[in-house]
Parts: C-alpha cells; structure tokens; sequence
C-alpha cells in the first residue's frame, strides 16, 4: 500500500449560520450550546430533549480564540519568508548604491506612478548581505537593517497566505469526536462566537507613494516594480453571528510596521530570527477606531471549498500530484493567472510546513498557555520627515535626459553606471555647497 492510499483525512466542517433548531428545526429565538457551539436550540426545553445523545460530543470540543491564536499564523508567515527555498531578493544580492533612506523623497516613474527607487549596483557576497559594503549611504545601521527586512518580506505573500490557511484547514478541521472516540474536536472561535468560514481575500491597500519600492539595476538597465499594493492579499476570518475579521501579514514591504512580539508562543528551545512578527489583526476595537485599511474586491473560503478539501486529505503522508494540482488550481482562481514554478514548488513545501507548525501547537496543546492577549508595537523609521533629501527625484529627471542624450549619440560610450556615478558626485558637491552657503 502506498503512502497515498491510506486512509483520508475528512474535514468536518462547523455550522455555517444560525439556520434552525436541532430538535423542532424552528427557525426564530436561536442560540447556540454555549459548551461546544456546535449545536443549535431554540429553547431550553429542546436542548435538554437533545442531551442524551449530544452530551457524547459536547465535551470533546477545544475552542480556539481566535484573538490568542492569530501570532502562530504570523509567526509561520515570517518562517515562510526565511525559509532556505525562497529565492533571495535581487536588491540583497546587490550593492545599493543610491540612498532610498526614510527622508528621501519618491520618484515619477515611467508609467506615471511615483515609489521610492532602489538602484543597485554590482553583486556582492552572500556574507555581506545587511552590511555597510551592502549600502554604504544608510543613515544608520538601524536604517539598513529595516530597508534589508522590508526586502526579505516582500513578495510571494498569495502562496504563503494559501499554504497557512491549508495548514489551519488540514490540522484543525479534521478533528472530530463521537461516542467512540476519545479525540478532541479543535475549532476556531472568536470569544464566544465560533468561526464559520476563513480564507484569502484580495483586493488593493492605501500605501503612499514614499512607502512603495522599485528597483533599477545598473548592469543590465533594469527595471522592476516592488510588491504591488493594488494586487494585495490577506486572511479573513468569519462568525456565524456575521463579524468578520482580517489579519495582513504583507505590510512590512510597505513600510506599515504594525508587530507583535513573538516571545511566549515558541516551543522551549526553538530560535527565531527576529523578536517581533509583522501581523495587523483587525479586531473589533481597531475595527471601531482605526479607518480600513483595504479595499476588498474578492474573497475566496479555503475552509469550504471542496477541492482543497480534497487536497488535505492526505496531508500526514505528504501531498500527493492531484492534491498539488487542486492547490495550483485555487491559486489561480485566486490570482487570475497562472503559477510560476517557483510558486508551485514552494506551495507544496509551505504547506507541509504549516501543517507541522499547526499540528504541533494543537496536538501539544501548547496554544492554551499563549499570552492572554498579544503584546504588539509599531517600529517606527528613524529620520523620517528629517532633511528630506530629493536626491532620488532628481536622478530620475537626469536619466530621462540622459537616455535621450545617448539614444541620440551624443555620450560615445558612456554606460547608465558610469553615468549615475558621475551624477551622484556632482549631486553631493551641490549639497555641500548649499549647507556652506546656509551657514554664510
């Protein structure tokens, strides 16, 4: 017998609303099993004529809030971005040569968008990835090890978000209890309220021209838009009373450093690179006093939907090619094109890592010793609205003309680095005049 025709895992899924009563399949004055939430009544009188029979799962089920359990999801969403098969960022492989620091303006580009532009410049050694050598312009350390970060998550969010949620799909709901059984049944709630439905909801997100990226390479000209904020990703999260609630993972790259710290839901002796995990979990209090922060345009369940279902089934032996197929084909649905290969490969090795993570939390039960309440911070970029420098602008008016110039044959063979390093110098003797100018 092969690994893939044991026995299948089935998702057991919890109630979608509050439709009927169990007993008298009465529609009006419902309420759920305050034990479970697993059951509905509309009386207590229907209740009790149902005990007997519910009272044989009634026990066997942990609620899982939500609220306490959102910082394992984040924390896997920064194992995903470290993890040794993504493809390491362009702008970490090569010298920066240009200072995209907090106070330096954005730049018109081509298509008439404005970003923050990062020009790069030759390759460097892995071991100098963050260093001085890496961007020698940085204000400060501090301000490197942030743009260095803001690199390391950025892209690939789709694939990692779908991986997560599969893990949560495949860890959690197929859990189930019965007369016979001496398992738990692990569902999500929000207080009191249980989780109905969960999945990707895509859509755009307010980032401002000083907090977007785009990249310009020197040696080969170059150039690539950073992550897109109009092509954006997070999770949603459903109660059968209607609330709902997102959680963005994908904001860093966008310079929106809303953390939590990390410490508390790690098991003993498991390091992580960073203290602190990028999550904006918008509960009901941000909800009431912050503005949205997305624009949704559509919403797609992984807990209901049959094919992924289906692709978890087998999720303790591995993934076999239908269930990857089925997960390739949501992504798509999803994305509206088709995956690249190194989306396809890193799908299949997400999952299984988040199916281990989730699985590990549940069955240990370490979640019930997490932090009552996630503690969480906003890291803040130094210098930012100090001595704005519009250095970036004025190189991108200078390339423009200086493209035009040479297409015009009027450089001989002058290359765009050549050109920018003559720019740049030219740039900072005018700023050191300007400043002796000042003080005279």
């Amino acid at each position: 017998m092969s690994k893939f025709q044991q026995p299948l895992r089935k998702v057991y899924l919890p109630l979608n609303d509050l439709d009927k009563c169990a007993i008298c399949e009465k529609d009006d004055s419902l309420r759920l099993c305050s034990s479970c939430g697993e059951r509905i009544y509309c009386s207590s009188e229907c209740q009790t004529k149902d005990w007997p029979s519910h009272k044989l799962s009634c026990g066997k089920t942990d609620r899982v809030d939500l609220n306490n359990f959102y910082p394992i999801l984040a924390i896997l969403v920064e194992q995903c971005h470290m993890h040794a098969e993504k493809p390491m960022h362009s702008a970490l492989l090569h010298t920066v040569v240009n200072k995209p620091n907090p106070n330096a303006l954005p730049s018109l580009l081509p298509d008439g968008s404005s970003a923050k532009v990062v020009i790069l410049g030759d390759k460097i050694p892995l071991n100098q990835v963050g260093s001085r050598d890496w961007w020698p312009g940085a204000l400060t350390d501090k301000v490197r090890g942030k743009l260095s970060r803001r690199f390391i998550r950025e892209g690939y969010i789709l694939p990692i978000l779908t991986s997560i949620s599969l893990g949560l799909l495949s860890e959690m709901y197929t859990t189930t209890s019965g007369a016979r059984s001496t398992e738990k049944r692990i569902r999500l709630k929000y207080h009191s309220h249980p989780i109905s439905d969960f999945g990707i909801a895509c859509g755009s997100t307010r980032v401002t021209p000083q907090d977007k990226l785009a990249y310009y390479n020197l040696n080969d000209e170059t150039f690539t838009m950073g992550q897109d904020p109009d092509e954006h990703y997070w999770l949603y999260f459903s109660t059968m009373n209607g609330k709902e609630f997102t959680l963005d993972c994908g904001m860093y790259t966008f310079n929106m450093c809303y953390m939590l710290v990390t410490q508390g839901y790690l098991p003993p002796g498991e390091a992580f690179h960073f203290p602190f995990a990028p999550a904006f979990f918008r509960d009901k209090i941000l909800q009431k006093n912050t503005p949205e922060l997305h624009r949704e345009r559509k919403r797609f369940s992984v807990l209901r939907d049959p094919e992924l279902q289906a692709a978890v089934a087998h999720t303790q032996e591995g993934l076999s090619p239908a269930d990857l197929s089925r997960i390739w084909a949501f992504v798509k649905r999803v994305s509206g094109r088709e995956c690249t290969d190194t989306e396809k490969h890193l799908l299949g090795t997400y999952t299984l890592l988040s199916c281990t993570k989730i699985g590990e939390v549940l069955t240990s039960d370490r979640w019930k010793e997490f932090p009552a309440t996630p503690t969480t911070a906003i890291e803040g970029d130094p210098g930012e609205l100090d001595d704005l420098d519009d250095g970036s602008e004025q190189w991108w008016d200078y390339l423009q003309k200086w493209k035009k110039l040479k297409r015009q044959g009027k450089l001989n063979d002058q290359t765009e680095k050549e050109a920018y390093l003559n720019w740049q110098r030219e740039h900072e003797a005018s700023k050191k005049a300007n400043k002796k100018k000042g003080r005279g």
